[in-house]
């Protein structure tokens, strides 16, 4: 078969057929993407970059940033959104929407704060961009600001996490950088197969997000209808809930063993004092069985 062949080959190096695609997506030249093993190793890429540097991850968010920073020894501070002065720092993350708790940044917003800081790289993490109809993709702003990194994920809009497979938006120069710093074939034949496919299918193969928000907020309804349970404002399909009894770790375990349903306890984001869950909607069937498995908890 096609996929035996394939996989008796080196991939390419640096995946340099998936900026082609990329860059037919997004009208930018292929110069402005690079392709990783998921959108994780573009954060260690990034870090490894800035390594000795000053960083503020805007809190609670996604952890592997704080991983990145301390393993090529940044000087990482995690900061409130609220009080980030961007020119105390060289690097600044920002997870938009934010992961676990579905807030955003309006482009507008992000604009300002990029402009207020030339001297100071953001990177802005969109892996879950397309979970929400409330902003757009920072992607074209890429021609505007040299201080500017986009990082996705295919892997999280397609659901195919298995895949490993993220990119780096950013201008030539800080792309050129950063491949200077990269394993090579670290992107397998596999992934690159599947990722020219998704950028052929995209529109296509993309959920309706419309429909997704919409069955978020019968969702969300039915489970504000549970009294020990507090369900936060999200800007998306995925969103935090406070358990105003017992504990996250006690309900993820009881949810396991007597359910087979996995919710993801949300205790240990740093900067989220309380007992949170992160729930984010799936189809019907799924959505009724975790609701019925939490009214059940005693």
């Amino acid at each position: 078969s096609s996929v035996t062949q394939s996989i008796q080959h080196y991939p390419s190096p640096a995946a340099s057929e998936l900026s082609e695609a990329a860059s037919r997506k997004f009208g930018l030249q292929p110069d402005h993407f690079l392709f990783t093993n998921g959108a994780t190793e573009a954060f260690y890429l990034i870090a490894h970059l800035f390594s000795e540097k000053s960083a503020a991850i805007v809190a609670p968010t996604f952890s592997e940033y704080e991983d990145s920073c301390k393993i090529h020894g940044l000087d990482y501070h995690l900061v409130n959104k609220a009080k980030l002065k961007p020119n105390d720092y060289q690097l600044v993350f920002i997870c938009n929407p934010n992961n676990p708790d579905g807030n955003i940044i309006t482009t507008q917003e992000l604009t300002q704060l990029i402009k207020s800081a030339p001297l100071t790289t953001f990177v802005i993490d969109e892996a879950y961009i397309e979970f929400t109809n409330q902003i757009k993709s920072t992607v074209p702003l890429i021609h505007q600001f040299d201080n500017l990194i986009v990082v996705r994920s295919l892997t999280k809009t397609f659901a195919i996490p298995g895949i490993r497979l993220g990119y780096i938006v950013s201008s030539s120069n800080i792309i050129g950088r950063l491949l200077s710093k990269k394993m090579p074939w670290s992107v397998n034949t596999l992934a690159i197969q599947a990722g020219l496919q998704l950028f052929e299918y995209y529109d296509h193969w993309l959920f309706n997000v419309e429909d997704l928000l919409e069955e978020t907020s019968r969702f969300i309804q039915e489970l504000s209808a549970i009294s020990w349970l507090e369900v936060k404002s999200s800007y998306t399909s995925y969103f935090l809930a406070e358990l105003k009894k017992g504990t996250a770790s006690n309900l993820k375990c009881y949810l396991a063993t007597q359910h087979g349903i996995l919710i993801r306890d949300a205790t240990n984001f740093k900067h989220l004092q309380g007992e949170y869950i992160r729930l984010a909607t799936q189809d019907l069937e799924a959505n009724a069985a975790l609701i019925n498995g939490l009214k059940q908890w005693k």
